[in-house]
């Protein structure tokens, strides 16, 4: 199932750890915790996919716990949850969930959490409805991902059959959290502690948010900048007219306005700090890949055939369809910069160099 797997593509070219100071030592094991920040606790949520774990992180306030991001709704999710319950979690209460965003890893066990603590949820209206129109009906996520295959020239029936096999579309979560709060760009989450302030970064996925504390100079950067492998941008769902590239790189613009000595809190990877290092790296890779796709334009190409160009291993399923949605991604965002443009011919969609 899409949705089931971390949205990510592969690791960027260029090395990213020689660039990047790591601090705070290796990662707690499961039902555990350390301190990265003042007020900030660390723990790590097993996971049954190719990224093996996600990070959530604590933020301690007066009444309690404000935790940000869930894991998957999976076994082995839960068990480490049963851990956290008998060690950290007696000493001081959940008072609220917040999902940075809509995929599975991070919004996955938030009902369950919310039944089991009474927790308040909290995310983007954005991502909310995200997650609403992703998870309430496999059936027409299975037609949009037909239609979006057949679109951008996908004609391999062994490509096709594994990716439209009615049971990846099947495993899901049970069900969403009920949301107590939307939380908008700019405010402030946790105000009667050191200010936590919502940061709406698009891109990644529709209303993902970071939080940013000025006081730590510590940002919680979900999955829009992790340390070794650069966030999947993909274009699936969107309307005909997005641009998600472009509104990835406007929040790149937009995050390298924070100090260069903030300690960066990923989703996956380990703490680090080189902030404006990380985002020159994520720029100049999206900066290569788009002028690849100009030359290979210069006659009309599908998405399907220009995506050996952007990723020479050989890929399969989940895999296949995110390179396919990130070749998208970039194809259309240069059709919005006015470098390629659109045709269509037996109902594929090609690019051409103008």
């Amino acid at each position: 199932m899409l949705c089931a797997v971390k949205l990510l593509s592969q690791a960027s070219a260029v090395n990213p750890r020689s660039r990047l100071r790591y601090s705070v030592g290796a990662p707690p094991q499961p039902g555990n915790s350390r301190r990265v920040a003042n007020t900030v606790l660390w723990t790590c949520i097993p996971l049954p996919i190719d990224l093996n774990h996600i990070n959530v992180w604590l933020i301690e306030s007066p009444r309690g716990y404000v935790l940000v991001d869930a894991g998957m709704s999976v076994a082995v999710c839960k068990e480490a949850w049963e851990k956290l319950d008998a060690s950290l979690l007696r000493g001081k209460p959940l008072r609220a969930l917040l999902v940075t965003h809509a995929h599975p890893d991070h919004i996955g066990l938030a009902a369950w959490l919310q039944e089991r603590y009474a927790l308040d949820v909290w995310m983007s209206q954005r991502a909310y409805a995200l997650a609403s129109s992703l998870y309430s009906s496999p059936q027409t996520r299975r037609e949009k991902v037909a239609a979006f295959l057949h679109a951008h020239g996908v004609t391999s029936s062994t490509v096709l059959q594994s990716l439209l096999r009615p049971e990846r579309y099947a495993r899901t979560q049970d069900e969403l959290p009920q949301v107590t709060r939307f939380i908008e760009d700019g405010e402030s989450i946790v105000p009667e502690i050191d200010d936590w302030i919502a940061l709406l970064t698009e891109g990644h996925s529709e209303g993902h948010l970071c939080l940013w504390t000025e006081h730590e100079r510590t940002l919680i950067s979900g999955d829009q900048i992790l340390p070794t492998i650069s966030p999947n941008i993909s274009f699936l769902y969107h309307e005909p007219d997005a641009d998600p590239l472009g509104a990835y790189l406007a929040s790149l613009d937009r995050l390298r306005q924070l100090p260069a000595n903030t300690l960066v809190l990923p989703s996956h990877g380990l703490p680090f700090q080189g902030l404006h290092e990380r985002i020159d790296d994520l720029r100049a890779k999206h900066a290569a890949r788009l002028g690849k796709l100009r030359d290979v334009c210069a006659t009309p190409r599908s998405a399907c055939e220009v995506r050996p160009h952007l990723y020479r291993r050989q890929l399969s399923g989940t895999h296949f369809l995110l390179a396919l949605g990130e070749a998208v991604a970039h194809l259309e965002h240069l059709v919005r910069k006015g470098e390629l443009e659109r045709l269509r011919s037996d109902e594929v969609v090609r690019y051409r160099r103008r």
